[in-house]
């Protein structure tokens, strides 16, 4: 299982922390992908929400836009690409500034603690690749009377959000004469600290979308898909699967070898959980009236 995040808050900053009503202050977001899938342009949104915001920023008693735009959602107009350490490129980042004018309503001589909280909402995927080893049982026993070790899976996982442990057990795999199967497991973990729905449940493209994610159907969801060369039988291990609570689960499969090899053969497997995540960050900003 390879733990790590996706799209990450990496700042979130209130300027000044302190201010007077009806005086100009700043938000400044970055934003980066740390994890290792491509979030394309559009694929995410950022929402700015707290004690002192509603979603029109119009109100004498909550922060307003200081500028032509009111809205409090920005969306991820690029591409953000995982770092590629063989190439030498960064992760993927990108920067949002909101500019707002501190409440008037606040009486002279007082003072009141408004908290923001910035919101991430994007699409991700995890997979797992690599070969799982399957051998005969009379070449299982040659190897065990030549004191030659069997080679085991081989599986690698993209870093994200929600982490994937995939296991075939046993590992490596032995067939006896006329047997055709083995158990494939995966285990299913949110790893990132956030909140876990399906993809596709929110839409990104909306100038103001909707965030309301429907506890049953939506939320801690994701949707497991499985290819492999040669294999065969992974439908209980597929389709939308629910994280009951948010915690783990573990999924098995009976998978079948369609032509087991006659000595020993590698088997490329590729396990994909794709899913959608928000993750938060908060400030805190102390406004006095005058």
């Amino acid at each position: 299982m390879v733990g790590g995040t996706g799209l990450v808050i990496t700042d979130f900053t209130a300027d000044p922390t302190e201010i007077y009503t009806d005086a100009s202050g700043r938000i400044m977001v970055t934003i980066a992908n740390k994890g290792g899938a491509v979030v394309d342009a559009g694929d995410a949104v950022f929402y700015l929400t707290g004690s002192g915001i509603k979603d029109s920023l119009e109100n004498d008693l909550y922060w307003s836009a200081r500028g032509s735009t009111t809205s409090v959602f920005e969306q991820i107009s690029k591409t953000l690409n995982p770092e590629d350490p063989v190439r030498g490129t960064p992760a993927g980042e990108q920067t949002i500034t909101y500019t707002l004018s501190s409440p008037t309503g606040i009486a002279k001589g007082s003072t009141r603690n408004d908290i923001f909280i910035g919101r991430l909402y994007y699409d991700y995927s995890t997979t797992v690749a690599g070969n799982v080893w399957i051998y005969s049982e009379a070449e299982s026993d040659a190897a065990r009377a030549s004191d030659r070790s069997l080679n085991s899976a081989a599986l690698s996982s993209t870093a994200g959000p929600v982490a994937l442990y995939v296991k075939a057990i046993p590992d490596p795999v032995v067939l006896a004469a006329g047997e055709d199967t083995f158990t494939l497991q995966v285990k299913v973990s949110n790893v990132g600290g956030g909140t876990l729905y399906e993809a596709g449940a929110i839409d990104y493209s909306d100038a103001a979308p909707d965030l309301a994610l429907d506890a049953e159907t939506e939320l801690n969801m994701v949707e497991i898909d499985i290819e492999g060369s040669g294999l065969t039988g992974f439908g209980d291990c597929e389709g939308v699967q629910e994280l009951v609570a948010g915690k783990d689960i573990t999924l098995s499969c009976d998978v079948t070898v369609t032509s087991p090899p006659t000595t020993m053969q590698s088997y490329q497997l590729e396990v994909t959980a794709t899913y959608g995540y928000f993750t938060e960050r908060t400030s805190t900003v102390t406004v006095s009236g005058r």
